[in-house]
C-alpha cells in the first residue's frame, strides 16, 4: 500500500517544487528549467512568475536572458498556449506538441485559412523580424488568400509557431525560428517521457491525469510516460500520485504569483492548493486565472494593479507587504 501524504506536506512539496520557498541562486533559464515551463500569455505575468521563483530578479534579467542570451524563449507548446520555456529545449518541445495545438484548432484554423501559409512566412521573414500585422500584409502580398478578419495576425503567427516555423523575438516582432536559436541540439530519446519527467518533478504530487491536463497529450500517453519514471508511490486526498525521492518540504513563504500561473495549472483537480469556497474568487470564469496569494503552499488571497501597486484580496489575515514591495520594485525596471 503507498504510504499516505498528509495536505500540509504534499503543499510543502509541491511549493519547494515551484521554487516558492526560497531556492539557490540560479539563472533564468535554470529556474524556468525547473518548473518544466511558465505559462505566459501575458508576457508582463510569466515574467512576474519567475520574480516569484528567483528571489531578487529584475526586469533587465529576465528580458536579457530572452533577448540577448537567448536562453529562454517564449512561444506556444502545453495545450497550444504560449509558455516560458529553455530555449534549448524549444525544438523538441514544439515538434511534441505543435501538432497538438494545430489539432485541436483546426476547424478555425482552415476557417482563417492559415493553414498553408509555411512557405510565405518563410519569405516573408528572410529580411529580417515583422510584427503580427507586418507578417500577415507579406503573407497576403506572396499570394496567399486568408480570411478577412482581425483575427488572422494573431493566428497566423500562432499557427506557424506551432509549426516550427517562427518563434517570437524583441519588440514583439517575429523572426524564424532557426535563425534564432540556431540549429536544434539533439532531441530527447523518448520525448513524452522526458517531458513527463519534468512535469512529475515540478508538480509534486501528481499522476498521470495530471500530466495530461498540462501537457494536452492523451491519456493513453501519459501513462506509457509515468510507467517508465523512478517515483515514490503516496496518497494525498484519497487519490493516488507520485512523487520524486528525497524532496524536502518548502519553509515558510507567502508569494504573490501572476494570472494564468502554472502553479494553478499543473493538476487538473486544484483541491489541495485552492478551497472549493474560494474557487471562484481564483476562477471567475471566461477562462481567468486571478493573480494570486500563495502562503504556504495555500492560495489564500488574489490580487491587481492598481496603479502599479498590488492591492490584495486576502482570504484571511496574513503579512504580505514585502511580496507587495517586491512586485513594485521588480515593475519599476519595467520599459
Amino acid at each position: 500500500m503507498p504510504r499516505t501524504l498528509p495536505p500540509d506536506l504534499a503543499r510543502g512539496l509541491l511549493a519547494r517544487a515551484q521554487r516558492l520557498g526560497g531556492a539557490p541562486r540560479s539563472t533564468v533559464s535554470e529556474t524556468v528549467a525547473a518548473v518544466a515551463a511558465l505559462q505566459a500569455q501575458d508576457a508582463a505575468a510569466g515574467h512576474l512568475g519567475i520574480r516569484a521563483r528567483r528571489p531578487g530578479s529584475t526586469l533587465a534579467e529576465v528580458e536579457a536572458a530572452r533577448f540577448e542570451e537567448r536562453s529562454v524563449a517564449r512561444t506556444w507548446v502545453m495545450r497550444g498556449t504560449l509558455h516560458l520555456i529553455p530555449a534549448e529545449d524549444a525544438r523538441w518541445m514544439v515538434d511534441l506538441l505543435g501538432p497538438i495545438g494545430l489539432k485541436k484548432s483546426a476547424r478555425r484554423i482552415a476557417e482563417l485559412g492559415v493553414a498553408d501559409a509555411r512557405p510565405a512566412v518563410r519569405a516573408a521573414l528572410a529580411d529580417g523580424p515583422l510584427t503580427r500585422r507586418e507578417l500577415a500584409d507579406a503573407v497576403r502580398a506572396g499570394g496567399v488568400r486568408m480570411a478577412d478578419h482581425p483575427q488572422v495576425p494573431a493566428w497566423l503567427t500562432g499557427v506557424a509557431a506551432l509549426q516550427g516555423e517562427i518563434i517570437e523575438g524583441p519588440d514583439k516582432r517575429f523572426v524564424l525560428f532557426d535563425d534564432w536559436l540556431g540549429p536544434a541540439g539533439p532531441a530527447p530519446e523518448d520525448p513524452v517521457v522526458e517531458l513527463a519527467r519534468r512535469h512529475a518533478h515540478a508538480h509534486p504530487p501528481s499522476a498521470p491525469e495530471d500530466f495530461a491536463a498540462w501537457s494536452g497529450l492523451g491519456m493513453r500517453e501519459a501513462r506509457r510516460a509515468y510507467k517508465e519514471l523512478d517515483l515514490d508511490e503516496v496518497e494525498v486526498l484519497g487519490r493516488r500520485a507520485w512523487i520524486p525521492r528525497g524532496l524536502e518540504p518548502a519553509p515558510p513563504h507567502v508569494r504573490l504569483l501572476p494570472m494564468f500561473d502554472s502553479y494553478l495549472l499543473g493538476h487538473r483537480d486544484r483541491s489541495l492548493i485552492l478551497a472549493p469556497e474560494h474557487d471562484k474568487a481564483v476562477r471567475p470564469g471566461g477562462g481567468i486565472l486571478a493573480a494570486t496569494l500563495v502562503v504556504d503552499g495555500r492560495i489564500e488571497g488574489t490580487w491587481k494593479l492598481d496603479r502599479g501597486r498590488p492591492a490584495v484580496t486576502a482570504f484571511g489575515a496574513f503579512d504580505y507587504e514585502d511580496e507587495v514591495e517586491d512586485v513594485v520594485r521588480f515593475k519599476a525596471r519595467e520599459p
